[in-house]
Order: C-alpha cells, then sequence, then structure tokens
C-alpha cells in the first residue's frame, strides 16, 4: 500500500472565526482523532490536500506531519462548501500499524463479460465499494473482479470473493455484479402499400354494405330532383 506524505500545522485556536480566517489564508482547517491520541485541530495547505488526494483513494493512508512528528492517518471525512464545493474540513483517522482497521476499497471490475459481448446483454453492478478489514499495510489500492466468462443470467457474489491477507465485511449472499437479459421492446408498424401497388380488397361484408350505400345516395339524389321539378 502506498503511502502519501502530507504536512499540516496544529491550529492554535478553534471556532468558526478562526477556521474562516484558515480558509481565507489557504488553509483548510480539520482534526485527528483516534483511540490512542487526543483529538488535535490542524490546518494542511489547500494546494497540498489537492495535489495529494489526486493520488490517493478513500482508503490510501497519509503520512501526516505535524510539527515534525508524524502520524499514519486515513482520510475519513470531507466536509464541502454546498455551492462551491471547496474543501472546508477534514477529519484526520490516526490509525495503528499493527491493529487492523475497517476500510472501503474501490471495486475494479476486468474485461468483457460473454453475455454482453455475444449476446447483446447488460452487465449491472450493484457494488462499487468493497468493505474489508485487515492490517494497514495490507490495504490494497482497489479489488479487481474478472467478469469475462459471465454469461446471461450468471452473477457473483461477495462469497465468492477472496482478498488475501483480508476480510471481507458484510452479507456473503450480496452480488457484486450480475449480466442481465436484454431488454426488447416491439414497436408495431402500419403497413402501407407500395407506390402503384392495389389497395387491399375489402372484407367479406365489406363490398355489400359499400354498394347498399352508393343506392341509397342515388335514390336520395334522385328524389330531390323530383321535387325540385314538381316545384
Amino acid at each position: 500500500m502506498r503511502e502519501i506524505p502530507l504536512a499540516a500545522t496544529l491550529r492554535t485556536g478553534i471556532g468558526k472565526g478562526t477556521a474562516r480566517q484558515a480558509r481565507l489564508a489557504g488553509q483548510i482547517p480539520g482534526v485527528v482523532y483516534g483511540p490512542e491520541i487526543t483529538p488535535t485541530p490542524v490546518s494542511v495547505d489547500e494546494h497540498a490536500f489537492r495535489m495529494a488526494m489526486k493520488l490517493a483513494t478513500r482508503s490510501s493512508i497519509l503520512n501526516l506531519q505535524v510539527d515534525g512528528k508524524e502520524s499514519k492517518v486515513l482520510v475519513r471525512e470531507i466536509q464541502r462548501h454546498p455551492v462551491t464545493s471547496k474543501v472546508t474540513h477534514i477529519d484526520f483517522h490516526a490509525i495503528s500499524m499493527t491493529k487492523p482497521i475497517h476500510v472501503s476499497i474501490p471495486i475494479h471490475f476486468v474485461g468483457t463479460p460473454v453475455g454482453v459481448k455475444v449476446d447483446g446483454g447488460i452487465m449491472q453492478a450493484t457494488m462499487r465499494e468493497m468493505e474489508i478489514s485487515c492490517l494497514p499495510v495490507d490495504i490494497p489500492e482497489r479489488f479487481e473482479v474478472d467478469v469475462s466468462e459471465l454469461g446471461i443470467g450468471d452473477a457473483i457474489h461477495v462469497g465468492a470473493l477472496q482478498i488475501p491477507n483480508a476480510t471481507i465485511l458484510g452479507s456473503s449472499e450480496r452480488t457484486v455484479v450480475v449480466i442481465s437479459a436484454p431488454t426488447i421492446i416491439k414497436a408495431a408498424v402500419a403497413e402501407v402499400p407500395a407506390e402503384g401497388e392495389a389497395a387491399a380488397a375489402p372484407a367479406e361484408g365489406e363490398e355489400g354494405a359499400t354498394e347498399e350505400a352508393e343506392k341509397g345516395e342515388k335514390g336520395d339524389k334522385a328524389e330531390k330532383k323530383e321535387k325540385k321539378e314538381e316545384k
């Protein structure tokens, strides 16, 4: 597991006013806490933190250097401004390298399923992260799941996976990925006679009805003509 260095300084004051001044100076206020240390208010350079996060994942270990002292920490929570999305506060969790911890690692799917490539199915990933318990030194940057052999209806569940030197947490029956059958929508298309093609003949019974209608129309016209002549 790669460790990423990050420098921090102690914050002498606490409260909203002090935190606001730190942000105006390009610093992000934060706190370092853990089972073996007293919560310590710190601040980190905004640019330096952004560069560190480009190299890190949620499970990356940071070597946090605070006034010459180094601590192994995980980023547990990042608070952001609701409008600008700028980071406004960071919670660092100090860890022991000799005790197991709970972390979430990203899942990376490898390959194209046969059911998708050949049969036109749909791959549905129901999990994007895996929660595990392990020593900090054994935390993988990500967990790869090979899906290339999956056909229509096949699925991979948590119980079928193994991560070296780690215990996967959560239900073993939970589905990680499944290949669903393609959805086919049939649209009704009206048949239109081609140009020059005769229109369809009337159905049996329709022809007689048409003739009767024509006779009735002629009779009405003759009757109207006779009335005009009598006048």
